[in-house]
């Protein structure tokens, strides 16, 4: 009979005995078993077609597998990445990660669309060789239907699990209306902050695997310098986050609304001034491109909140002191807190 303490269970876990959580995270499972045996179908299955090295006839750019292999890698990690993400937001109860898991899905769906367009609306040099290809084409658009049919579902989902999960909180934190104000956008900036890890490190590694020359002194800066760095960087800013360290927090904010400048600099290095028969971005334009605008409206989002965050929880705090210097408990502090919420609203509706 097997040891019922070191079996693994949804309990241990820390999945809720709900079936709409679980529902949520059978569905992530799901969706990431579609997408990696799909994709590893139309490896194998078109391995033959490759060129390696092989000169297009009108460029001098070489058709290789490799943008094909770091695409599906990365169709890959972001299924890891929502697992994560949606095991996580169940587990911790976090309403705001169960809405960014939806909104990544639907991120993945355009990504799909953005490879569908290069294959076959616009193909790229490389794309070509699949242009007539029906077997890649009925691949590549199972993919799109089976991110579109996850993200309704997780759409429909989260309904229910922010009535259920957010009714939990509530109970949790009570009537304090600072304190549930600080959680709420503590948990957005922490949700903010996995995503701007996610999608600059997908920026990197399309950067660096596919793009960059090893003659050019710009790919030792990006490799040694930039690239490390700025996932460093975000690592930190979590980090500080998680520990409220006020001047390191104070620092990330400064950083942040500053590194947009280097993505606008990406932006025009990619479009102005290319030659076209020796254009580096010419197959990774429009991948490069769709992670550059959302990294940094993630980071400009992610700017704007911080603030408010930090200057929530600390009222929070304060409001927490004050109760305790003036002898009253938690519970009479937040009825008053309540209720002077009410009285502002109160005297803003009448004025």
């Amino acid at each position: 009979m097997p040891n019922a303490r070191g079996r693994i269970t949804l309990k241990r876990l820390g999945i809720p005995k709900s079936v709409w959580a679980r529902l949520f995270v059978i569905v992530a499972l799901l969706e990431g078993y579609v997408i990696k045996r799909t994709v590893d179908i139309y490896q194998k299955s078109n391995e033959s077609q490759w060129g390696f090295g092989v000169q297009d006839p009108t460029t001098s750019v070489s058709i290789t597998k490799d943008s094909f292999i770091v695409y599906d890698v990365i169709f890959i990690v972001a299924q890891i990445f929502l697992l994560i993400l949606c095991w996580e937001a169940v587990a911790h109860k976090n309403t705001i990660q169960i809405i960014a898991a939806t909104i990544f899905n639907l991120m993945c769906l355009i990504y799909s669309l953005i490879q569908y367009t290069t294959f076959y609306i616009r193909p790229s040099v490389t794309a070509r060789i699949f242009k007539n290809d029906n077997d890649m084409r009925i691949l590549q658009i199972t993919i799109m239907v089976v991110y579109s049919l996850c993200s309704l579902t997780f759409a429909m989902l989260n309904w229910e699990l922010y009535q259920l999960f957010g009714w939990k909180t509530y109970k949790k934190l009570g009537a304090n209306l600072r304190l549930r104000r600080a959680y709420k956008w503590h948990q957005i900036l922490l949700t903010l902050l996995k995503l701007d890890i996610f999608f600059f490190i997908s920026y990197s590694v399309q950067l660096a695997t596919l793009v960059l020359n090893i003659r050019d002194p710009e790919t030792w800066v990006q490799i040694g310098l930039v690239i490390p760095g700025s996932v460093l960087f975000l690592v930190m800013s979590f980090w500080a986050l998680k520990i409220e360290h006020k001047r390191m927090m104070l620092g990330v904010t400064i950083c942040l609304g500053l590194s947009p400048a280097y993505f606008i600099y990406k932006l025009i290095r990619m479009n102005v001034n290319i030659d076209s028969d020796k254009d580096p971005y010419r197959d990774t334009r429009k991948y490069l491109t769709f992670f550059i605008v959302v990294t940094m409206v993630l980071i400009l989002i992610t700017t704007y909140v911080r603030p408010i965050a930090d200057y929530d929880a600390r009222k929070a705090q304060l409001k927490a002191n004050r109760a305790m210097f003036d002898g009253r408990d938690a519970e009479q502090a937040a009825v008053d807190d309540a209720y002077e919420y009410t009285e502002v609203r109160e005297r803003f509706s009448l004025e």
